[in-house]
């Protein structure tokens, strides 16, 4: 029984979808930490499967075996421990993908941390198109902003884009060793209803579809909620894995402060996310290592990478390997090649989209790549506004009134 996040219940769902073989889509829930996380692998079986994994097993170790765990009792501190599981795990994808020779895989991740310190507040970190919801009385408000083509042009979805755009976000785990994490406040309040999904949902449910549907059913349980949209999804088409995390606040929300903060968590608010240089500097030293084996902190070494199996430096020294809880509480650990893209390029295409290009230099892609995508947006910035129809997106975004499953719930 989780006590110390006894306010907030949730439960989970996940369906391979009626178009797809197999489910890339990966999540965790850590009541006990109060944190939830959503990731979708690209890269089809032999990537994304493994990609949207890594993203859950290295935020399953960091927040059950790191010594900062204790310490992440805010939702700041928290933040910082996802960040630095997220570009473990980006670091890991990419780095085996190379000794593979592989391309095309990544994982998006939207995740949720709660404060305990001070209940009222929040941080939700992402990177790609899954996204985060929040249902207050009748608004239902996206609290991310997707990280896209279609989102960087001001658009709402990417139905009126051309084909090739189409599916294509800008920033995803394992596209590069370092992935920024976007980061987005929100206040927490009784009687909140949270959503995390894939775009196995929002793709094929609109916003306002989910709006009706969680106004409509929140009286019932989490199960039935969780269970509700994806039938939803798959009565839509079910194109995609589609996956959901759905967290209900108690209407007795405890007041903060609930205690004081320790000064190794005000160390831990105070580290500055790793940047994408420090991240190539720290990787051009492990290449330069006397011994010859991976610096700790690194990500995966030859023979992990060989394996198949996420296993963070901290683990590598005892010879273990984390692990994820799936549904049934039983552990699940990545055992699928990963294929991430080459070079630095800033996209990554998702099924039905445009592949990534293969075997060009690191520095042509990059040059190729922001060429082909600044004129795509460019043009299609123009043709909206010649339709009088662009309009930015926000971060909060209001809206008017209007298979083969497996799922849990904590209460």
């Amino acid at each position: 029984m989780n006590t110390v996040f006894a306010y907030l219940s949730s439960a989970e769902l996940t369906d391979v979808g009626r178009r797809r073989k197999n489910n890339e889509d990966s999540l965790i829930r850590l009541p006990g930490a109060g944190l939830y996380c959503v990731a979708d692998g690209m890269g089809g079986v032999q990537g994304g499967e493994i990609a949207s994994k890594a993203c859950v097993d290295f935020l399953h170790n960091e927040f059950t075996e790191s010594p900062d765990a204790v310490f992440a009792i805010t939702a700041d501190a928290s933040a910082r421990l996802v960040e630095r599981a997220l570009n473990a795990a980006s670091r890991w994808v990419k780095e085996r993908a190379e000794s593979l020779g592989l391309a095309g895989t990544g994982s998006t991740a939207v995740a949720l941390a709660f404060d305990r310190v001070t209940p009222s507040q929040g941080i939700a970190l992402h990177a790609g198109d899954s996204r985060a919801y929040r249902l207050r009385g009748d608004k239902l408000t996206q609290l991310t902003t997707d990280h896209s083509v279609a989102a960087a042009a001001g658009l709402p979805d990417d139905s009126s884009l051309p084909p090739m755009f189409r599916g294509v976000i800008t920033r995803a785990v394992g596209l590069n060793r370092h992935v920024e994490m976007e980061s987005t406040p929100f206040d927490v309040a009784p009687g909140d209803l949270f959503l995390l999904c894939s775009d196995g949902l929002s793709k094929m449910v609109n916003d306002r579809r989910i709006q009706k549907l969680l106004r409509k059913h929140l009286e019932d349980s989490l199960d039935d909620i969780a269970k509700v949209l994806v039938t939803e999804a798959l009565e839509a088409g079910g194109e995609d894995n589609v996956t959901v995390i759905v967290i209900r606040v108690s209407g007795d929300l405890p007041k903060g402060p609930t205690m004081e903060i320790p000064p190794e968590t005000l160390a831990l608010e105070a580290l500055e996310p790793v940047t994408e240089h420090e991240s190539d500097q720290h990787h051009m030293e492990d290449d330069h290592d006397a011994t010859g084996q991976t610096a700790e902190g690194a990500g995966a070494t030859a023979s992990t990478m060989a394996d198949g199996v996420v296993t963070p430096s901290h683990d590598r020294a005892e010879g273990r390997t984390p692990t994820t809880p799936d549904s049934d509480g039983k552990p699940a650990t990545p055992t699928t090649p990963v294929t991430p893209t080459q070079g630095r390029a800033t996209i990554i295409a998702k099924p039905g989209s445009f592949p990534p290009s293969r075997g060009l230099g690191g520095l042509f892609v990059v040059l190729f790549v922001v060429v082909v995508v600044g004129a795509a947006i460019w043009g299609v910035l123009e043709w909206r506004a010649g339709q009088g129809a662009f309009a930015p997106k926000a971060v909060e975004r209001p809206l008017a009134p209007t298979g083969d499953m497996h799922h849990g719930i904590q209460e």
